[in-house]
C-alpha cells in the first residue's frame, strides 16, 4: 500500500505587469492552474483598469495552463479591445489548440511579434 500525506501546495506561479514600447504586458512564469489563475486575473484587471488600446499576455515561460488560464483571458477578451498572446511551449500551444481559442485570441511565438503586429 502506498500511502501519500496530501498538504496545501504552494502555488507554483508568478505574475507582473510592465510596460514594452508603451504597451501593457501582463508576464506569467509557472503553472496556471484552479489556485493560480486568480493572480493573472487580477493582474490583467488590472492593467486593463486602464483601458489600454492594447494588451499583451506573456506565457512564454509557463509550464502548465489548464481551462483556468483560458478563462482568465476570455475575461479579458472580452474587456480588451486588442489581446494578444505569446506562446510558444506546447503546454499552452496545446491548451489553447484543443480548447479551439487559438482561433480566439491572436497568438504569436514572441514579444515582438505580439507587439509590432497590425490590429485585427
Amino acid at each position: 500500500m502506498i500511502e501519500a500525506e496530501l498538504t496545501p501546495r504552494t502555488p507554483v506561479c508568478s505574475v507582473w505587469g510592465s510596460r514594452q514600447d508603451g504597451v501593457p504586458v501582463v508576464a506569467v512564469t509557472g503553472e496556471v492552474d484552479i489556485a493560480t489563475a486568480p493572480l493573472l486575473r487580477a493582474e490583467l484587471t488590472t492593467q486593463l483598469a486602464q483601458s489600454p488600446v492594447k494588451l499583451v499576455v506573456d506565457l512564454r515561460e509557463v509550464t502548465f495552463f489548464d481551462s483556468s488560464g483560458i478563462g482568465a483571458l476570455l475575461a479579458a477578451h472580452r474587456q480588451a479591445a486588442d489581446l494578444r498572446v505569446v506562446a510558444d511551449r506546447a503546454p499552452v500551444l496545446r491548451t489553447l489548440h484543443y480548447s479551439g481559442m487559438e482561433s480566439v485570441f491572436r497568438v504569436h511565438p514572441t514579444l515582438a511579434e505580439a507587439l509590432t503586429g497590425p490590429a485585427r
